[in-house]
């Protein structure tokens, strides 16, 4: 059987790499905890390969970008294309995916693995069958945890509450833009019976923001949402 192995996903503007030197970070915790192994690349050096890579997949630069760093258990590291995006920059992406509710617990979930990439994988499948592309994870008290393995923010009575996640550079940089723009911020997971008074249930990753449209079937507004992507682009537009 293969051995699971660390992760992250770059995003490239215009062929540029962003938050390099946070997400080498996180995967030096990681190989740390899990490996007994420090990660300490050139960020330069890496940035640089990084970019060759997208170029050598021929990645537009009128759009984003997205390269796979992976860290081996040896220390080998790879990097592989994850595709390009319909936006040029971070966005509230226009698909608004239907979710439901399903109580799990990866592996190790606090580690960027791909054992539990693979546990989020299955949690898809099974919700398919009730008619969602998007598994919102809870725990055995029906807490929110996470959704497509990225951190969960909600929308109540006009404050953000970020759900306990995985250490995440997107909802680092997230938390940072919703106070910038002076809205409350709560590190607090709301729970399942909560969805009837949630306003908005949003995700962030590599790729931007996911508002969802429904969870267990109850619909949700992508306006806040919408305002704070616009302001995480911003503060890369002003860098």
């Amino acid at each position: 059987m293969n051995e699971p192995v660390l992760y992250q996903t770059i995003h490239l503007a215009h062929g540029r790499v962003r938050n390099l030197e946070a997400h080498a970070a996180l995967l030096d915790a990681a190989g740390r905890a899990l490996f007994r192994r420090p990660y300490r690349p050139d960020l330069q050096a890496l940035a640089t390969r990084i970019e060759r890579c997208a170029a050598a997949e021929r990645y537009p630069t009128g759009v984003s970008g997205f390269i796979r760093l992976e860290l081996t258990a040896a220390g080998e590291e790879r990097l592989l294309p994850e595709g390009i995006s319909l936006y040029d920059g971070y966005a509230l992406r226009s698909l608004h995916p239907d979710a439901a509710t399903l109580h799990y617990e990866p592996l190790c979930p606090d580690l960027p693995t791909t054992a539990r990439e693979a546990a989020e994988r299955l949690a898809a499948r099974i919700v398919h069958d009730r008619e969602a592309t998007v598994a919102v994870r809870c725990d055995a008290e029906g807490r929110l945890l996470s959704a497509e393995n990225a951190p969960l923010f909600a929308l109540c009575n006009g404050t953000v509450y970020l759900s306990p996640a995985p250490p995440s550079v997107e909802a680092e940089l997230l938390r940072g833009t919703i106070r910038k723009l002076g809205m409350p911020l709560r590190d607090e997971a709301l729970r399942r019976n909560d969805l009837s008074r949630i306003e908005e249930l949003f995700y962030v990753d590599h790729r931007g923001i996911t508002a969802l449209g429904h969870c267990d079937g109850m619909p949700f507004m992508a306006l806040y949402a919408e305002r704070i992507a616009e302001a995480l682009e911003q503060h890369f537009r002003e860098i």
